[in-house]
C-alpha cells in the first residue's frame, strides 16, 4: 500500500495557478488525505469548492508575511491535525511536477529517508541562466557547511518524515527557510536524499528579492558556522 500523507502549497497571488495545480492533484490514483494551502496574504482569498474529492483546508494570513511564515503555519497545522507520517511541500506556481509525487512515495517507502528533496539540475531545462548559477552556489555552499552532498537546495518541493517534523524548529520567514531546513537536518542526523524531477519554467514572476534574499542566506551560513 503507498504510504499516507499530506500536502502544504503556500500560496501569494496564485489564482490562476492553484486550480490547475489542484486538478493535478486530483487526477493521482493515490491522493493526499489533507492538503492544507495557506494563503500568504494574497489579494483576494481563495475558494475551491470545485475540488469534492479532495480534503482542501485554507488558511489566510490578512497580510503577506514570507513564505518561511507560510511554511511554519503549514507545519503547525499538519502536525496538529491528524498523525499522518509523511508530508509533502509544494510551490502554488505550478513549477513542481505533480506526476513527480509517486516518484517521492515509492522512494520514502522504501529507503529510510527522513527528508526527500526534488533534483532539478540533472533536468535544467529553460531554467534562467542565473537561477542556475545561484541554485549551484548556494547548493556548493550548503554542502560544505552541512558535510553532505546537497544538489538541489532551493528546491522547494519536498517530502518530510513526520519525526523531522517533530523535533525540528524552524525560526526564518522569508525563502531562507528551505536553506534552514536542510542544515537543522543534517545537523540532527536525519537522512536526506534526493529525487530527479523535470525542471517546468514558464517565465512566472519571481517573489524573491535577490540581493535582500542572498544577505540572508549568508547569514544564515555564518549562524550555522560560529554555532560549531
Amino acid at each position: 500500500m503507498p504510504i499516507p500523507y499530506d500536502i502544504v502549497i503556500p500560496a501569494y497571488n496564485a489564482h490562476n495557478e492553484l486550480p490547475v495545480l489542484l486538478k493535478q492533484i486530483d487526477l493521482l490514483i493515490h491522493k493526499p488525505q489533507k492538503i492544507y494551502i495557506i494563503d500568504d496574504g494574497s489579494k483576494k482569498s481563495y475558494s475551491f469548492p470545485e475540488f469534492h474529492n479532495l480534503n482542501v483546508h485554507i488558511y489566510r494570513y490578512e497580510h503577506n508575511r514570507g513564505k518561511g511564515m507560510a511554511i511554519r503555519k503549514g507545519l503547525e497545522l499538519f502536525l496538529n491535525n491528524n498523525d499522518t507520517p509523511f508530508l509533502l511541500l509544494m510551490d502554488a506556481d505550478g513549477q513542481h511536477p505533480v506526476q513527480s509525487i509517486p516518484d517521492f512515495l515509492k522512494k520514502a517507502q522504501t529507503q529510510p529517508f527522513d527528508l526527500l528533496i526534488g533534483n532539478r539540475v540533472e533536468r535544467v531545462g529553460k531554467m534562467p541562466l542565473l537561477r542556475i548559477f545561484s541554485n549551484t552556489v548556494s547548493s556548493l555552499i550548503v554542502s560544505w557547511v552541512t558535510g553532505e552532498r546537497i544538489v538541489d537546495s532551493q528546491c522547494g518541493f519536498r517530502l518530510l518524515r513526520r519525526r523531522l517534523i517533530e523535533n525540528i524548529q524552524l525560526k526564518e520567514k522569508g525563502f531562507q527557510v528551505e536553506t534552514e531546513l536542510i542544515i537543522k537536518s543534517a545537523k540532527h542526523g536525519y537522512k536526506i536524499g534526493f529525487i530527479p524531477i523535470p525542471t517546468i519554467y514558464n517565465g512566472q514572476k519571481s517573489n524573491i528579492k535577490h540581493f535582500s534574499d542572498t544577505v540572508r542566506f549568508i547569514q544564515i551560513i555564518i549562524k550555522e558556522i560560529l554555532s560549531r
